[in-house]
């Protein structure tokens, strides 16, 4: 079980399924907007850019940052600040890219959910699925690769 919404501590408790549904719902909910701005015509030209870019990126970056690193860090300082290093390295990496501060904010923040997930379910499958997740909204919004 994890607690919600801070994945150690918080008011309610839920299932790693269910808080990977919730995640999920919301992303799309927040970026749909965006991905309807894009329009379809869009996503035909992308389709297969997008599925490739969303399997590699969420497979690496889960197994760098969630699998070696969080797992290393963990052994040494503990789960939380593991997550909250690595989170901040996720971040970090992504500023390396170009990508703007308040972004990179976001993701370091967005690190410590899939930090979370990880420890709390004892697997990055469900980060890694989330991830996978939202590199398609995000590419099919138009945030990424345009």
């Amino acid at each position: 079980m994890i607690h919600f919404p801070f994945i150690w501590s918080g008011f309610h408790q839920t299932s790693i399924k269910v808080f990977l549904i919730i995640a999920i719902v919301v992303n799309t909910a927040s970026l749909a907007p965006f991905i309807a701005r894009s329009g379809w015509g869009y996503f035909e030209e992308i389709w297969l850019l997008l599925l490739i870019f969303s399997v590699t990126n969420a497979l690496l970056e889960e197994l760098i940052w969630r699998g070696t690193m969080l797992s290393r860090f963990s052994e040494q300082l503990g789960e939380k600040w593991a997550v909250v290093i690595t989170s901040i390295g996720f971040g970090l990496q992504h500023y390396s890219l170009g990508i703007p501060w308040a972004v990179c904010i976001a993701f370091s923040i967005g690190g410590v959910f899939y930090g979370g997930i990880t420890v709390k379910s004892g697997s990055m499958i469900p980060a890694m699925i989330w991830h996978f997740v939202l590199n398609i909204l995000m590419v099919s919004s138009g945030f990424i690769l345009n």
